[in-house]
């Protein structure tokens, strides 16, 4: 790294050999302004004040943080106080990242504040006194210019209370640019490759990082750095170089999503290096979500609505769609049931993002299918399905009017066709399609308008097929003709959706007690038997409308009762052996053993099908035990805190989420959609030392 030394001082050099040689005046070329601020109109004795150098640079250009990276000069401020007073350290904001060719430099643009704690002893006397303070700068765009200037700023020592500068909203403004002290746990130095690694504990989620080191020729640039996250312990790997050795001190700014300024956060750390095994860091390994944008976020949760239709929670709901599109095909009203069923998807979907802005905001973790995690509301929708159910069986119509034997109907109104739009969306919670997980993740990590962005694109990717078809009806030449098929098909539809009640009561089993799931059973019995009569009096045939009232009220009784805090709610009982904890992940990989964690919930179809097609395949769980894998559930079924901040930390809303630990820590993420190649492929990326 003596190489970077040499590299500025030609800089300067010929920066200040160009100045000269071009006789211009130094204000005339010079593109930043410097001030010498402060924070109080004043300070009392024994205490301190904030003075500040602020730096306005013209567009282009910039300045250097304390550590420059490959070029550049830091800005220095030499001090000249009365006699007592004492300038601490410049309080340096989280800097930028600037990569030019093969160059990588640290520093700040547009404006920044580099403030100085300065004390005055409790001798002072009060009066007037005057600060001085020689600062320099290297500010570059094309070409690099250094610059200097001298100022002289009176301070006022007086025992009163002191009174806030009209600069003081610019110190306030830049400690929350500031980077706060993590809580380091470790850092090691591998002597054998330099590989560096540190850890620290956060809860704070992020999608991409970067971390700023500091010390000349402390890390390698130009070299890919690593993170894998453990619950709240977050482990990131750096190329080193010879220059650190067991013993010295790590330190930097870990910059998560761009830092403060670009609305991420950050943190510093300090950490002295003891030896240990790091694997180096590879570009592999980073979080795969570090370079998500709001509209490749956008396109992948449109290209995740588009297989949404093709989920096991959706495709029955939508088949139903068919006869629609059937009905309607010859009567002019096609397009207005596309357009209504595209509303009704859109309208849930911003409901649905908003209210998971708002829940999020007030502080809970939430994501993709969260209020399932809710017994009240699983039994709702199996209420519902049963409902679907009876209604597809012929049981009773919505609209008064059932399907005749001779295919012809009554005709579905726009409102039904609206109502279907958020059918879907509902149904459609317990799944989750490839793309989704990480253009969700993003949604809720980033700002309101960029989430709703995301959640409409996953309604416009759900609803566009039906849209297509209801907008241009030659698309649908290959569907037959309405006739008595159609109430047929109404009939076997009514399976599906009578397996699906059945699930959702399953799920239901896993949440509540028995003696409430048998309340959530009754209310069923009682609601069927409400709208059978209620069919029968639709039909013409004889039924007691006092008994059906009787039956509604009553069912609604037993569903109150059951989502009441008067019937307890059930545990999910995961094994000890392999429930998953941030303490039993670092205690297998403690063990140099890898880990597969599999982030699952009762109610996440998606889950389930990967959990009966691959995880429990005998082929998968020949290779987990060839590669010695301590296998993990992180079971979310219920609402957990823990976990919740765990798929935030990987950029995911919801689950499935999984996880594959190499013993040195880094973390895999595999698709949402398993496949048993997919899961062999990647245990057999594991380091050969790891297996028995």
């Amino acid at each position: 790294m003596r190489f970077a030394w040499l590299l500025r001082f030609l800089l300067l050099f010929f920066a200040v050999f160009a100045l000269n040689a071009q006789a211009l005046p130094w204000k005339k070329t010079e593109a930043v302004k410097a001030e010498l601020i402060s924070q109080a109109t004043s300070v009392q004795p024994g205490s301190s004040i904030r003075l500040g150098v602020l730096l306005t640079q013209e567009p282009g250009w910039h300045t250097y943080w304390k550590t420059p990276g490959d070029t550049g000069l830091p800005t220095t401020i030499d001090w000249t106080l009365p006699e007592g007073w004492k300038a601490g350290q410049i309080q340096w904001p989280t800097p930028n990242l600037y990569v030019v060719g093969d160059l990588t430099n640290f520093g700040y643009e547009d404006s920044v504040l580099l403030p100085v704690s300065i004390s005055v002893p409790a001798s002072a006397k009060e009066g007037d006194y005057v600060a001085k303070a020689n600062v320099s700068w290297l500010v570059c765009a094309e070409q690099c210019i250094p610059g200097s200037a001298s100022f002289d700023v009176p301070v006022k020592v007086s025992k009163t209370e002191p009174a806030p500068s009209p600069n003081a909203g610019l110190f306030q403004t830049n400690e929350g640019l500031t980077p706060a002290p993590l809580k380091t746990v470790s850092a090691k130095v591998d002597t054998s490759n330099h590989a560096l690694s540190v850890t620290f504990k956060t809860s704070e989620p992020f999608n991409h990082f970067y971390v700023f080191t500091e010390g000349e020729g402390a890390v390698d640039y130009k070299a890919p750095q690593s993170v894998s996250k453990t619950g709240d312990e977050v482990t990131v790997r750096l190329q080193g170089t010879e220059e650190l050795k067991a013993g010295d001190t790590l330190s930097g700014v870990f910059a998560a999503d761009g830092g403060p300024a670009k609305g991420g956060w950050s943190g510093s750390f300090s950490h002295v290096l003891v030896t240990g095994t790091v694997t180096p860091p590879s570009a592999s390994s980073d979080n795969t979500d570090v370079n998500l944008t709001v509209w490749l976020a956008a396109g992948m949760s449109f290209l995740g609505g588009l297989i949404l239709n093709l989920m096991p929670c959706v495709f029955p709901v939508l088949s139903l769609k068919m006869l629609s599109l059937v009905e309607h095909r010859k009567d002019g009203k096609l397009a207005l049931h596309g357009l209504s069923f595209t509303l009704g998807v859109l309208i849930s979907m911003t409901l649905l993002a908003g209210a998971l802005i708002a829940v999020k905001a007030a502080g809970a973790s939430v994501g993709w299918g969260f209020q399932l995690q809710s017994p009240w509301f699983v039994a709702l929708l199996a209420l519902l399905f049963v409902t679907i159910t009876l209604n597809l069986a012929g049981a009773f119509e919505f609209s008064g009017v059932r399907i005749a034997s001779t295919g012809q109907t009554s005709g579905a109104s726009l409102a039904g066709s609206f109502a279907t739009g958020i059918l879907a969306v509902v149904v459609a919670s317990p799944c989750t399609a490839p793309f989704m997980g990480a253009a969700l993740g993003y949604a809720l990590s980033a700002s309101a308008l960029e989430s709703f962005v995301v959640f409409v694109c996953l309604g416009l990717g759900m609803s566009l097929p039906w849209l297509l078809l209801a907008l241009f009806p030659c698309l649908t030449a290959w569907l037959p003709r309405p006739g008595r098929w159609m109430g047929i098909f109404r009939t076997i539809m009514a399976v599906p959706m009578a397996l699906t009640a059945l699930w959702l009561f399953w799920v239901l089993w896993q949440q509540v007690s028995l003696s409430a799931l048998g309340v959530y059973l009754c209310a069923a019995v009682l609601l069927a038997v409400a709208l059978i009569l209620y069919g029968r009096l639709q039909f013409g045939k004889a039924a007691s409308k006092g008994f059906m009232a009787l039956a509604f009220i009553l069912g609604a009784g037993a569903y109150a009762l059951a989502a009441s805090p008067l019937l307890e709610r059930a545990l999910v009982e995961v094994s000890t052996a392999d429930a998953w904890s941030p303490t039993a992940v670092q205690t297998a990989l403690d063990e140099g053993r890898p880990v597969f964690v599999d982030f699952t919930a009762s109610w996440c179809v998606t889950c389930q099908a990967n959990k009966l097609a691959v995880l429990d395949r005998e082929n998968v769980q020949k290779a987990f035990k060839e590669h010695n894998v301590k296998f993990l559930i992180a079971d979310w079924t219920n609402r957990n805190a823990e976990i919740s901040k765990t798929l935030e930390s990987f950029g995911r809303t919801g689950v499935p989420l999984y996880l594959l630990y190499s013993p040195d820590g880094t973390a895999k993420i595999l698709p949402e959609l398993l496949t048993q190649d997919i899961v062999i492929d990647a245990l057999k990326t594991l380091p050969k030392s790891a297996s028995k």
